[in-house]
């Protein structure tokens, strides 16, 4: 975990792959500050497997607010993901019904709405195609316009582009780690009373630095 930025409401992090978004970072922060670790409060949440930006409150007040920013949509973010295979169009969108199964810890697209059923859409992005262990793989940069469990992963799955690293929705490539980055983030900041903007890159490692050359 890297700490990115912090100011008396909120506290800005990269995370990194493996550290639960609720229950690790809190802990590392607290060890950082001497504080409780709920003194901080998780707003929204990356996979465990994945790495990249994540926004805490330090109080009640500015979780609610940000809280509140999540739920009208008005937090952005853009995620950088590696996919296997080349997608059909440069730039694109997925329009998908998504249902968790809470058992298996995973979602799956459906074709009708019914209970546990949540509608799903993202648009994508193509950054650049390389050839990859005799096969294409893509670096590409995607904003969620929902926030369903697992989406990108299942939606770019669904469509036989797997993330690589991610062997439970099909993928056959191994990596250190899942290739999903949340590599941007911006939200109002009530007390500068404007909107402030992060960026992070993923650490310099196959095969994220393929697409560097």
């Amino acid at each position: 975990m890297k700490i990115i930025s912090e100011t008396e409401n909120y506290i800005v992090i990269q995370k990194a792959p493996g550290e639960d978004s609720e229950k690790d970072v809190p802990e590392l922060l607290a060890s950082l500050s001497g504080k409780d670790p709920k003194d901080y409060f998780c707003i929204h949440r990356l996979d465990k497997t994945a790495s990249g930006l994540l926004v805490y409150g330090k109080n009640r007040s500015q979780a609610a607010d940000l809280t509140k920013q999540i739920q009208d949509e008005t937090v952005e973010k853009t995620y950088l993901a590696v996919v296997a295979g080349e997608p059909e169009t440069t730039e694109g969108s997925f329009h998908d019904l998504l249902y968790k199964d809470k058992m298996k810890q995973k979602a799956f697209p459906v074709k009708r709405m019914r209970k546990g059923v949540k509608k799903a859409d993202l648009s994508y992005r193509v950054l650049k195609t390389i050839e990859y262990e005799d096969s294409l793989i893509s670096l590409v940069e995607v904003r969620l316009h929902t926030g369903r469990f697992h989406q990108i992963r299942c939606q770019f799955a669904s469509r036989k582009m797997p993330l690589l690293g991610d062997g439970k929705y099909g993928s056959r490539i191994k990596t250190k780690s899942l290739c999903l980055f949340c590599n941007s983030l911006s939200f109002y900041d009530s007390a500068l009373k404007e909107t402030v903007s992060f960026e992070a890159s993923p650490e310099d490692e196959a095969p994220w630095n393929l697409f560097n050359t």
